[in-house]
């Protein structure tokens, strides 16, 4: 688990013990005695409409903090060599060999129906993916900082062979 990962999972914790706490304070504060419908419900709609301003603020914090983290709009680092790749029913046309610690960026495209551009690395784990369609170049910039051989799967059900759908180029 990252750093990022450790810190949203501690904030997590922190709000559901304060909002546990809050409960069971609530819970222990309330009388045996019980009150008419209409003077209960005005204060449970106002309990309510708190809530949810409280709720709808926390989660603009929240993605306003995360939004520096997402990946799109971030443009592809065109000083870098680009490689081209093209997709089609079932296979990828790409570059068997690709420089290690060096900022490359992919050039995707499709020759039939959308693809998935998923990158594996020697471990099998996902480490950058795109989309590949016909007509439009997607422009994906990685850098490959491990030697070895890594696997690229499509990412996107194209068709009955889609689960045979892979290639691989070595970074050396």
């Amino acid at each position: 688990m990252n750093s990022h990962s450790a810190a949203i999972l501690v904030g997590f914790l922190l709000c559901a013990g304060a909002i546990l706490i809050a409960m069971c304070l609530i819970a222990s504060t309330t009388h045996d005695t019980t009150e008419p419908q209409s003077v209960v419900q005005p204060k449970g709609y106002r309990l309510r409409r708190g809530w949810l301003w409280a709720l709808a603020a926390v989660a603009i914090v929240a993605f306003g903090i995360s939004l520096a983290g997402f990946p799109y709009g971030k443009p592809a680092e065109a000083d870098g060599p680009h490689f081209k790749v093209f997709a089609y029913q079932y296979g990828f046309q790409m570059p068997p060999r690709i420089p290690v610690n060096t900022a490359v960026v992919f050039d995707v495209t499709s020759r039939d129906v959308n693809h998935g551009f998923g990158i594996y690395d020697p471990t099998n784990h996902l480490m950058s993916q795109v989309q590949a369609m016909p007509g439009y170049v997607n422009h994906l910039a990685v850098t490959f900082t491990a030697k070895g051989h890594y696997t690229v799967r499509c990412l996107e059900y194209c068709g009955i062979a889609h689960a045979a759908m892979q290639e691989g180029f070595d970074v050396q």
